[in-house]
């Protein structure tokens, strides 16, 4: 991802000297039926326990790797779609994507990561952390892709930018394909279009980086994750990171929503019934 990182880095530069960071403030088919009690049809549950974060031979910051616990949440089954995002756009609530897209089931690209939060918010869900993204990706074996450790063209969309790249000769489309493409990429608990199709915003802080040129604010960074369709310059390692202003939107950047498990109700101390003897 050196060369990916080199590219973004040198974009973010430019942006932040010459002013032109947007302002972001005004801003799949799943199963056919839940298998866990309280789980909606178009997501995954994540069991709790713990799992292996970040890759020690990753970039730097990715590293160290570590075991981290995490508890039962759900998160989607595919990237948010086109026609999903458009029923927010109609609500008023989202602001509509640079994008002109019109097929349903891609997955809706050029939105910010104020737009993806709006977005989950409507639906009563939110953005998923960068550790229950990962752990959603990976499982808990410390796997390199979402199917195995082994790299294949065959169980994502990546790798093909303007008909060059590791996955172009093996049928790489090159541009985003509908949700849920890809079924055997998926990863341990289901989740599909976790490595390639788009990058997906995620929450959490990546850092800041302060204005040289006296033209725009500090500049608050986010996370995406999950590598998209069109990158060649590296593999779509499910601990992969890259950072960019929260303001930016792309053609292969997207996102999916995530929530918490609802707290399983405990029973309640039974009373003792009152006796009708008066207590004699």
């Amino acid at each position: 991802m050196q060369g990916q990182r080199l590219w973004h880095a040198i974009w973010l530069a430019i942006s932040i000297s010459a002013g032109y960071l947007a302002d972001a403030a005004g801003s799949a088919a799943g199963p056919a039926t839940p298998s866990v009690p309280g789980r909606m049809p178009d997501e995954v549950t994540v069991a709790a326990g713990e799992f292996w974060y970040g890759d020690d031979s990753g970039e730097e910051d990715e590293r160290p790797a570590r075991r981290l616990q995490l508890p039962t949440f759900h998160i989607d089954h595919t990237e948010v779609t086109v026609a999903a995002y458009a029923r927010c756009v109609a609500a008023g609530r989202c602001r509509a994507a640079a994008s002109t897209a019109k097929e349903g089931r891609l997955p809706v690209v050029d939105v910010s990561f104020d737009d993806a939060a709006a977005y989950c918010a409507f639906v009563g869900r939110r953005l998923p952390t960068e550790q229950e993204w990962e752990k959603a990706a990976r499982g808990v074996d410390a796997r390199t892709f979402p199917w195995g450790s082994e790299f294949s063209c065959l169980r994502g969309n990546f790798g093909n930018f303007g008909g060059d790249g590791r996955c172009a000769e093996d049928g790489a489309p090159g541009t985003p394909v509908a949700v849920g493409s890809f079924g055997s990429g998926a990863s341990p608990y289901g989740a599909l279009d976790m490595a390639g199709n788009v990058w997906e915003w995620v929450e959490g802080r990546y850092g800041y980086v302060a204005d040289r040129g006296g033209t725009s604010p500090v500049t608050e960074l986010r996370v995406i994750r999950g590598g998209g369709c069109c990158s060649i310059l590296g593999l779509p390692r499910v601990s992969n990171r890259l950072a960019l202003p929260r303001s930016y939107r792309d053609v292969d950047i997207g996102f999916r929503c995530a929530r918490s498990a609802a707290p399983v109700p405990q029973p309640s101390a039974e009373q003792p019934k009152p006796r009708s003897d008066g207590g004699r």
